[in-house]
């Protein structure tokens, strides 16, 4: 995990929030809650960039109209920040109109799509740039025999 890629600025609201540590901002302060967690905010002096919230927040505005379950590009851009370096493999198991693939490629990653409706490799297809389809495995017959999946 490369954790370094999404951290962000502190912000401005440290510049006053530090200046004048309690007691209790200068130890770990455990959640009053007993969940375990805790925060000493005297790790935040010195620091003009931190790692995000467990909360990821993005505007949920898309182009995408043609697919059911649009996202915007920012979210698989963090994660693949998060997860990949240049010129590593992005594996996208729902493929749909192909917004990580173009992420990716964007970033200068690899990546495989997979997808099982054909309109949304058509869509993937034109929205990477890439002229020609790739070879897919899955088209030959399939034939079920309990667990195992059989290519014909």
């Amino acid at each position: 995990m490369y954790q370094e890629n999404v951290m962000v600025p502190v912000g401005v609201w440290a510049s006053g929030r530090l200046k004048k540590l309690s007691v209790t901002d200068r130890i770990r302060d455990n959640s009053k809650s007993g969940s375990g967690f805790g925060k000493n905010i005297s790790n935040w002096l010195n620091r003009s960039m931190v790692y995000p919230t467990n909360v990821v927040r993005f505007a949920t505005v898309c182009n995408n109209k043609n697919h059911s379950a649009p996202f915007p590009e920012e979210l698989p851009e963090w994660f693949i920040k998060l997860f990949t370096k240049k010129y590593d493999w992005v594996l996208d198991p729902f493929l749909g109109s192909g917004t990580t693939s173009e992420v990716a490629q964007r970033m200068e990653r690899n990546s495989i799509g997979i997808e099982i409706i054909s309109e949304y490799v058509s869509m993937a297809i034109e929205k990477t740039g890439k002229k020609e389809k790739i070879p897919s495995l899955f088209n030959h017959k399939i034939a079920y025999e309990g667990w195992f999946v059989k290519f014909c």
